[in-house]
């Protein structure tokens, strides 16, 4: 096993070591299930061998409409075997970006995890058979036009041997599908070159292997942080992964599993960090080993957070509990790798750039990333490419930042956020929401104000957090959001933010509405991001409202 350094070759070179090495050790956990490594390899190369005998050859895509299940780290790894193209989607239920995926890379075969993943794929092609794609189904509901997964693990086993002579490092190991936060969603292809050096140089910041180490896979598979550490880094270097498909079952899964790695949005810690300190007896009383095995969290080494910024305050916690959480930079175009530095973790930065990963920076301050885990441009998309990719090989990432004294990063919000009132400043939103969102009982928080003659907000109520205020005020959770208690604790909670705010960014008025807002949605992307537009478009009345005469 490849311990910190760079391993040689491609993906396939490290899964046959990693299976070789550990036939008989746990690979991936589900229930009470296990499969070892040795019966992955024996059941990858067998779907391997049936998705051949329906047609799938090398460059071909795959689109894979699976939670994190095994039967994605199979199929996935088929498709490696055979040289075919893994895609990988956000699983909205929204049809109109998985259409806009089907008729970008035109798959030869469709696996839906059910019948209702079937439907939404028939939904977004007119005709998958029509096409020429099969659509597989792993929970087989009765459908003439679809293909039992079953039958594959049966198939008479393809070679590993042969998987790993033919494959190249610059074949393309995955593509990903962005989330569409602006635009529909663009294809990402990342190759095997591009992966393993993602894969190493996250090792060699951690310092340590994650061979039998313990792993939670519960974000989704397009998600390249999920991806990255318990799917590539997994079949490097070794670890036992745990799947949880569904995140309602997130909370006792994490208890079963307590990993040693465990990678999360910020929304995920704050609401571990709300569970832990609601146990504490009092507050500011140490947090203690035995507590946190009590949600799965005594045994961790490494934790990461990423894609939206962490609360200081939340930071904080969970550094005084021993935790070394450390924020994270990246995007899918560079496998997630831009900078980390577990440490020497500097609160509200992102630590320093990873070995091999250049940062620079342009005039007006948008971070430019450059290194081998950078991909080669967005698929059948130059125009995009040619935005995104400068001449010197430089992906402009569209956020803005600048390298502190210590040379962490230090992140400034989007540059396409900017807002614009009408006295001419330039406003940087993500700081302020984020300190509105710190407000009790607000879970959500997006400041307007572009072209309008002052910045107003919306607060969007956390449920829980709610129903807890509700409960100690005396009131039913049903009206508390109109309650005046709940409303002025919100309102003090605005004025705080703005003392600290030069007056052109302070919010002149804000409005109170209730959610839900899911993943996956015309308000946040699936790993959390705010949809501006979106929210604009649900909110639009209320918006015209905060600039309305009083």
């Amino acid at each position: 096993m490849t311990g910190t350094g760079q391993p040689p070759g491609t993906l396939l070179d490290a899964f046959a070591r990693t299976a070789a090495a550990y036939p008989d050790v746990p690979a991936v956990r589900w229930g009470e299930q296990v499969m070892t490594w040795g019966q992955y390899a024996e059941r990858a190369c067998a779907v391997a061998a049936g998705l051949a005998a329906l047609g799938v050859r090398r460059g071909d895509h795959v689109v894979l409409l699976l939670r994190n299940r095994p039967e994605f780290y199979l199929a996935d790894l088929a498709c490696l075997l055979l040289g075919a193209v893994p895609v990988s989607v956000y699983l909205s239920p929204a049809v109109e970006p998985l259409a806009a995926v089907l008729a970008s890379c035109e798959p030869v075969a469709v696996v839906a995890e059910t019948a209702a993943f079937a439907d939404r794929a028939r939904a977004a092609a007119s005709s998958i058979a029509a096409a020429g794609a099969q659509l597989i189904v792993v929970d087989q509901a009765a459908a003439a036009d679809t293909l039992p997964f079953g039958p594959l693990l049966q198939t008479g086993p393809a070679s590993l041997a042969g998987a790993v002579a033919a494959a190249q490092p610059g074949d393309t190991a995955t593509m990903l599908y962005t989330s569409g936060t602006t635009g529909n969603p663009k294809g990402v292809p990342l190759t095997h070159a591009n992966l393993m050096s993602a894969a190493a140089t996250l090792s060699a910041r951690m310092g340590v292997s994650l061979a039998g180490c313990r792993q939670l896979s519960y974000l989704p598979m397009a998600h390249i942080g999920e991806r990255l550490a318990t799917h590539y880094l997994h079949l490097i270097q070794g670890s036992t992964v745990t799947c949880c498909p569904d995140l309602a079952d997130f909370p006792a899964v994490l208890r079963q599993t307590s990993p040693h790695l465990l990678f999360g949005a910020p929304r995920m810690w704050e609401r571990l960090q709300a569970g832990v300190a609601a146990r504490l007896a009092a507050p500011g009383q140490p947090v203690t080993r035995d507590l946190l095995a009590g949600f799965g969290l005594a045994d961790l080494r490494t934790a990461i957070v990423g894609s939206a910024p962490l609360p200081r305050h939340v930071h904080e916690f969970w550094l005084d509990a021993g935790i070394p959480l450390a924020n994270c930079y990246g995007q899918t175009e560079s496998c997630g790798v831009g900078t980390w530095d577990p440490h020497d973790i500097v609160l509200g930065t992102c630590g320093k750039p990873f070995g091999g990963t250049e940062i620079g920076f342009t005039a007006d301050g948008e971070i430019l990333v450059r290194g081998p885990a950078l991909f080669g441009g967005y698929y059948r998309d130059p125009a995009a490419t040619a935005r995104a990719v400068d001449a010197g090989g430089w992906y402009h990432s569209g956020d803005l930042g600048q390298l502190d004294a210590g040379g962490n990063l230090v992140l400034g919000g989007r540059q396409d956020d900017v807002l614009v009132p009408t006295s001419g400043h330039n406003v940087q939103p993500a700081p302020i929401e984020a300190s509105l969102a710190r407000i009790d009982c607000v879970g959500h928080a997006m400041a307007i104000g572009h072209g309008r003659p002052y910045l107003t907000a919306l607060l969007v109520l956390d449920p829980e957090e709610t129903a807890a205020w509700a409960g100690k005020a005396g009131v039913s959770p049903e009206v508390a959001a109109g309650h005046l208690g709940l409303l002025a604790l919100i309102a003090d909670g605005v004025e705080a933010v703005n003392a600290g705010l030069p007056g052109a960014e302070r919010i002149r008025r804000h409005a109170v509405v209730t959610g839900p807002w899911p993943l996956a949605s015309d308000l946040l992307t699936a790993t959390g991001k705010m949809r501006r537009g979106g929210v604009a478009r649900r909110y639009a009345d209320v918006i015209e409202t905060l600039y309305r005469p009083a």
